[in-house]
């Protein structure tokens, strides 16, 4: 019976795992498509011409799996056209046709046959024609197999000897029952067979399936005779460990025939590899050459001896005992020079197995082998036993192992035992621990001093203890708090306890107390520290001249010339203006050598001249120079003796032109709209009001130089300056004594017009003609500036001559 599988058929499994999956589905509007935990895309229908789709990325789809015998124990009416399974006995997928009425298997037209030899078949296996030793076979050398057919399909049966020929055939058992098959041979018998031996074994394999059926074929014995010459025996080749012998690897030989005919001749195997050959001897010529070629895969160094067997019918004189064959002894060079270095490589760090070098060697003879270093600097490399299979240029890889205890290149010694041909030198550079110390933060300390608007200098400094367990390269630095930040780098040289020292930049924006975090590079975390900064400007001595409430040192604790300087809500550490305090003397009416003597004395930042202080020559000369060499203020609040009004103001303004007058009474004098620090200060923002004067006359200035800036006029006269100030020295003049004068409580608006609260705090008041007067403020805000301006400027060594 021949059957046919049409091509559509293997096509059918596709359509059949569909529907076995979808069989639980009844009716559906739309087709299906299931998918797992791997396929992240949303839901989707199936693919177009698809009824039902899996999708996954790591699983399959599972059918029914059965034996031969349990499928073949589906009762004929469930067998249902295109019934899918996974056949376990044969390993395919079976599939039902109704056509043909067979179970068909996807991976050909028919399932593998299952049949087998039994016993009494396998004593009837037979070899026909002749088999001669070095005689090939023909069409007429076949060997019968009788075998049992449980299971029709496709056949494949070999028959193989280890004597150089074989059998075999393959083809379809239509159906169950009883074959014999015939093998066609091939080959040569390479070796015969005395009367009463049982010749070649016979391995049998069905469908790949070894058979224990082994029947034996007897080889007729070829009738040759000679003489070996063993002492013309010579191995040629070169043999190794591992590698298999090729066309190179023969022993040649001269033999003397004495009777033609087939020969055959072999070695015995030692160290994992031999010696055969056959051929004719067609005459009897003496010293005819023979080479027998070597096959195997010597396994161990040394010298093999090998004793040399043939079919001669003279046994003594067709074998030969004692042929040397000598397989190397591994051989190796090392090239140090472009070995390649792997991994990362850090001080004090322990070596992993991604520590390696990567050694490039010449193989000239195979083996194993152990390559190793020396050990330096806490560290080695080993490759443990390697096996050196191939010949030529190759790598091995050497694994470290150790911690190396310093940075830099380290020096080591690479030997291989057995095979290395010399030792070479090989550089393994290990790189630097990462700068690492901790810092002390409770040892930080602070250097210069820090206020409100004084810009940062060289004196500025925050002192953090460290100490360094590696050297390197050092950041550490603060955040940026109030307008100022803090940092330093450097190079740690040296392990231990060490300060490092940050400088401090930009410029604070205001007082008060300010936490500073300090963060470093420190590969081990360095401790996070805080240091707090107190910004502040530090205590003024202010000397006041003159007489009366007109000046904060002869003033009485209720006015404002004193009180306003007093209150701690408008200066000291926690008041508008932070200071850390303001100390006030009374210079009354001390003049020339008197005025420089408590100026040096006190060590004086700010002088205040009030009512009725006049100047003279050597005053001026006093002031000129605490201006303009010590870098103090002068407050100059004076309206009689004009004349000495002008040497000073010229003075200090290093000018000519300036001229002093007065108007009589004058109580309004309007504070120009310009931009400026008194103008803007702390206590408020008095551009575009009015000052105003106390009682009778007030003074006013004209012709004043480039170098001053006029803060406000008399009586709205835009030529006439009722206030300036100096554009860079400590200097400002107010053109009225009394211009400080004031109390809480006094109401009269033609006097102290310096109105502040019961607690000391600058207000303003109405004042004549219904204006409202800021002296207060603008006497607060003339201080707050006066002391910014000495913190930055004033040279306290300086003394006065």
């Amino acid at each position: 019976m021949k059957i046919k599988i049409h091509k559509i058929q293997k096509k059918l499994f596709l359509i059949v795992f569909s529907l076995f999956s979808f069989s639980s589905i009844f009716a559906q509007v739309n087709n299906t498509k299931i998918k797992d935990g791997t396929v992240s895309t949303g839901a989707e229908k199936a693919k177009a011409g698809a009824i039902f789709e899996l999708e996954s990325n790591n699983k399959g789809m599972l059918t029914s799996r059965l034996t031969t015998a349990q499928r073949d124990a589906i009762p004929p009416a469930n067998l249902t056209d295109g019934l899918l399974l996974y056949n376990l006995t044969t390993g395919c997928f079976d599939y039902w046709s109704q056509i043909q009425n067979i179970w068909l298997s996807i991976c050909g037209t028919l399932p593998p046959a299952i049949f087998d030899i039994s016993l009494t078949q396998c004593t009837q296996v037979a070899a026909s024609g002749n088999f001669k030793q070095g005689v090939s076979l023909n069409l007429s050398n076949y060997l019968s197999i009788p075998v049992t057919v449980t299971q029709p399909g496709v056949y494949s049966v070999s028959a193989t000897t280890t004597n150089g020929y074989y059998f075999n055939t393959n083809g379809t058992f239509p159906s169950a029952g009883s074959y014999i098959l015939n093998l066609p041979g091939t080959g040569t018998p390479n070796n015969g067979y005395t009367i009463g031996d049982p010749g070649d074994p016979v391995n049998i394999s069905l469908n790949g399936v070894d058979s224990s059926c082994v029947p034996n074929i007897f080889v007729e014995k070829a009738s040759v005779d000679f003489v070996i010459n063993c002492g013309s025996i010579s191995p040629l080749g070169d043999y190794f460990i591992g590698i298999p012998l090729t066309s190179s690897n023969k022993i040649t030989l001269t033999v003397n025939p004495t009777t033609i005919g087939f020969w055959s001749m072999t070695t015995n195997t030692v160290n994992g590899y031999s010696f055969s050959g056959t051929g004719t001897f067609n005459n009897t010529t003496p010293n005819q050459s023979v080479e027998l070629l070597g096959t195997g895969t010597p396994v161990a160094s040394g010298t093999n001896s090998f004793n040399l067997s043939s079919n001669a019918s003279t046994t003594a004189t067709g074998s030969c005992t004692g042929i040397p064959v000598t397989v190397s002894t591994v051989a190796y060079t090392i090239d140090c020079a472009t070995a390649t270095q792997n991994g990362v490589y850090m001080q004090d760090v322990a070596l992993s197995a991604s520590n390696t070098i990567t050694l490039p060697i010449n193989v000239t003879a195979t083996g194993q082998t152990t390559i190793t270093t020396t050990t330096a600097n806490g560290i080695s490399f080993t490759s443990g036993l390697v096996n050196l299979s191939t010949l030529g240029l190759q790598n091995v890889t050497l694994t470290g192992t150790g911690m190396p205890s310093s940075a830099g290149t380290t020096i080591l010694t690479v030997s291989g035992a057995p095979g290395a041909s010399a030792t070479c030198s090989l550089n393994v550079t290990i790189a630097p621990q990462p700068v690492t110390y901790t810092t002390n933060c409770a040892g930080i300390t602070t250097s210069g001093s820090y206020a409100p608007g004084i810009a940062m200098t060289a004196t500025n400094t925050m002192t953090v203890p460290v100490n360094v367990t590696y050297v390197g390269a050092y950041t550490i630095t603060t955040n940026s708090v109030n307008g100022v930040s803090f940092a330093a780098t450097g190079t740690f040289t040296a392990t231990g306890a060490q300060n490092v020292v940050m400088t401090a930049t930009g410029t604070p924006v205001s007082g008060g107390i300010f936490s500073y975090a300090v963060s470093a590079n420190s590969t081990n975390g360095a401790t996070a520290c805080n240091k707090s900064i107190t910004f502040i400007f530090r205590t003024m001595r202010i000397l006041g001249l003159g007489g009366g409430v007109y000046q904060p040192g002869s003033s009485g604790a209720a006015n404002s010339s004193r009180a306003i300087l007093a209150s701690t809500a408008n200066f000291s550490a926690t008041g508008t203006f932070p200071v850390q305090g303001i100390t006030i003397f009374d210079g009354a009416y001390s003049y020339g050598t008197a005025l420089r003597n408590l100026i040096n004395t006190n060590n004086i930042d700010i002088v205040v001249i009030g009512y009725n202080y006049t100047p003279d020559a050597a005053t001026i000369t006093v002031l000129n120079n605490f201006v303009k060499n010590k870098k103090g203020v002068l407050i100059h609040s004076q309206e009689n003796d004009a004349a000495n009004v002008v040497n000073l103001v010229n003075t200090i303004c290093g000018s000519t032109t300036v001229a002093i007058a007065s108007t009589g009474t004058t109580y309004t004098n309007p504070i120009l709209n310009i931009s400026d620090s008194i103008l803007e200060g702390p206590f408020g923002d008095i551009k575009g009001f009015n000052l105003g004067s106390d009682v009778n006359i007030s003074y006013y200035a004209t012709g004043l130089p480039a170098n001053v800036t006029s803060l406000s006029t008399q009586n709205g006269n835009a030529t006439r300056i009722f206030s300036f100030k100096h554009t860079t020295l400590g200097y400002i003049y107010v053109g009225d004594s009394g211009w400080t004068a004031g109390d809480a409580t006094n109401a009269a608006t033609t006097i102290y017009p310096a109105k502040m609260s019961s607690t000391g705090l600058p207000l303003t008041k109405a004042y004549d003609s219904g204006i409202t007067v800021y002296n207060s403020i603008m006497y607060a805000n003339t201080m707050a500036w006066a002391i910014k301006y000495v913190q930055a400027n004033i040279n306290s060594a300086y003394v006065i001559p």
